[in-house]
């Protein structure tokens, strides 16, 4: 992580990677700390992970709410360490600290944050609906439009990675991804203001996870179920179990149906057979 200083990167952009940032999207930080209502933001050219930075300022003892952008990851992952494509200036790469009272209800948030997700892009583009796939990524269309990472820093504090593909357009994608991927300029809501986004993005997220609940409540499960993208299609878990999805609990677990009886998967992911 880079805290002002300089690394190599690409001939004749060393300068770009890892220095801090005086203006975001042509506004002083300052300005957006005032709009959003945040004790710290940083932004960046490149980063080699937001997530990673956020670690950094967690263990210093930053804030709740403490926010990182960059414009492009050199490093960016999803879950189980997966590559997150986070291409210059095309999407929202953006990471913020929550400092939970409770314990044990890390499985909550990448929930919630994906319900902040839908929030956020539906108030700037009502033409898409969105979906949430548990337990971290955010689709429209059964196309992966975002994704959340969620990393435990010592016992008090929580990061919140979040990427929302915004401006690529289909070739911008690797081929390996084009089919399950699209952003906001594909699903026809082009030139997003990603400072708009992310003020939408931090205000949902903040009525959910702040103070962050220890289960959903019944409004939550509704909205929940009703962008629940596996709920009645088979379903295969890391584990090797085969059941049908039947919805997400009140304690984040996806729960499947296998063989008339109820499991629930609390851990690694699953893909649709």
């Amino acid at each position: 992580m880079g805290f002002g200083h300089c690394v190599l990167g690409l001939p004749g952009f060393d300068w770009l990677i890892m220095v801090p940032l005086d203006y975001w999207e042509e506004e002083p930080l300052a300005v957006w700390e005032y709009l959003w209502k945040v004790p710290s933001f940083e932004a960046y050219h490149s980063l080699p992970s937001t997530n990673d930075r956020i670690v950094d300022l967690a263990k210093d003892g930053a804030p709740a709410f403490t926010v990182v952008v960059a414009d492009t990851q050199t490093a960016g992952r999803g879950r189980s360490g997966k590559t997150w494509e986070s291409l210059p200036g095309l999407g929202l790469w953006i990471s913020f600290l929550i400092r939970p009272r409770l314990s044990e209800v890390q499985l909550l948030v990448p929930i919630l944050m994906g319900i902040a997700t839908t929030r956020a892009v539906e108030a700037i583009c009502p033409n898409l609906y969105l979906e949430i796939k548990w337990p971290n990524d955010v689709l429209v269309g059964g196309r992966k439009l975002g994704g959340i990472l969620c990393e435990k820093v010592g016992s008090s504090a929580l990061v919140v990675g979040v990427g929302i593909n915004v401006g690529q357009r289909e070739d911008d994608f690797p081929s390996t991804f084009e089919h399950n991927a699209t952003s906001l300029e594909i699903e026809g809501c082009p030139n997003v203001s990603r400072s708009e986004l992310a003020g939408y993005l931090l205000d949902e997220s903040r009525i959910l996870v702040d103070p962050l609940p220890n289960k959903f409540n019944d409004s939550l499960l509704m909205e929940i179920q009703k962008r629940d993208a596996l709920v009645g299609h088979m379903v295969l878990t890391e584990t090797g179990e085969i059941g049908q999805a039947v919805g997400i609990a009140g304690d984040g677990s996806l729960l499947i149906e296998v063989e008339g009886n109820h499991h629930f998967i609390r851990s690694g992911g699953v893909s649709i057979i």
